[in-house]
């Protein structure tokens, strides 16, 4: 609606041939013979720029732009060259909006040739009149222009929509991830303790109560990560992962042996996870008796490294599950690498490497 209320306001142009029509004491036919071309004039016009204007675009039939292209030169001898001169702006718009650009230069040309052979015909020296086919080169050159902009504006907010919802896509993703490592060691380790409870349920209350209790604890501890992680994004502490992993695998009945050297603070958080998420593994996957975690800095980089003697997961080079390939995204977004598989001497090896920042 806004374009066509500006393309139909310039309209007003075409009054400027008309007082010196008036001053020759035209008769009564010619006046009604402008009037009739003035208005058939305007009423393409419309019809051309109004249908192109409409999303998606549409053009309208060659024969509107033609008949504009005829009324425009049938008027010329009663109105004059200011008649050309004001009709060019209007032509040059209506091939504008109606044609493919590559058009345009072809058609701007046309037009600015036929007003230049025009002027001589209807007695007006190119001499004294140049500046109008010049004029017209002008106007052609900056609609131009403004149909770049408006193109590589267009172009900028249907990006701006894609990369908007490329956001989205990637925040439901991480959340969705989130929600997986989160629960997933929570849920397992409350899985196993249930399980121990249920067979301690007679030979041993108390045991059983115990484990219980480690559940429901268990359970408010889930509760309370998720709604970190509904509320922001969520740093995990290595050394608090360390001691779930031991309290998991123990009740699991793994023995667990870590080795952790000092790390750099920016690295703990991604490393928290490899520990979470192996922990995990072997309490569910493994069937392992042994687990032996090791932590630190070589070559300038950080490391976890994480070992058991039993089957293991699906390596992560062929896909792995759930769990381990958004651990492999967030060592990923980190810089860092994730590598896991059949370990030597048998058992299963699951290994991250992080790039220190002050790394050389």
């Amino acid at each position: 609606m806004k374009g066509r209320l500006w393309t139909s306001v310039y309209l007003v142009a075409l009054v400027w041939p008309m007082p010196a029509f008036l001053a020759s004491a035209p008769s009564a036919a010619e006046v009604v013979l402008v009037a009739a071309g003035v208005t058939g004039f305007v009423v393409l016009y419309l019809r051309v720029v109004w249908t192109a204007l409409v999303r998606p675009h549409r053009n309208a039939t060659p024969y509107a732009l033609a008949l504009l292209y005829a009324v425009t030169a049938a008027m010329a001898p009663i109105l004059g060259e200011m008649w050309l001169f004001a009709t060019s702006y209007f032509l040059i718009t209506a091939v504008a909006t109606a044609l493919p650009e590559r058009v345009l230069p072809v058609a701007a040309g046309v037009t600015v040739v036929a007003l230049t052979l025009a002027l001589p015909l209807l007695g007006r020296p190119l001499a004294e009149y140049w500046w109008m086919p010049l004029q017209t080169v002008v106007f052609t050159a900056a609609i131009r222009a403004f149909l770049r902009l408006e193109s590589a504006n267009r172009a900028l907010s249907e990006a701006n929509v894609k990369v908007e919802r490329l956001a989205v896509d990637n925040e439901r993703l991480r959340f969705a991830r989130d929600m997986h490592d989160l629960l997933g060691h929570s849920l397992a380790v409350m899985t196993v303790k249930s399980q121990l409870a249920g067979r301690l349920a007679v030979a041993d209350p108390e045991r059983a109560r115990a484990e219980m209790e480690e559940v429901e604890e268990l359970s408010r501890q889930a509760l309370s990560e998720v709604r970190e992680a509904i509320a922001g994004y969520r740093e995990l502490s290595l050394p608090e992962e360390l001691d779930g992993a031991r309290r998991a695998l123990g009740t699991a009945g793994v023995r667990l042996e870590v080795a952790a050297g000092p790390l750099p603070a920016d690295v703990e958080p991604v490393l928290a996870w490899v520990v979470r998420e192996a922990a995990t593994n072997v309490v569910r996957h493994s069937g392992a008796r042994r687990c032996h975690i090791r932590l630190g800095v070589e070559g300038g980089e950080a490391y976890a490294e994480v070992r058991d003697d039993g089957r293991g997961p699906a390596p992560v080079a062929g896909g792995g599950g759930n769990g381990l390939r958004g651990l492999a995204e967030r060592v990923h977004v980190a810089g860092g690498t994730l590598d896991g598989g059949p370990a030597e001497g048998g058992g299963f090896l699951l290994s991250a490497r992080l790039p220190l920042a002050d790394a050389p």
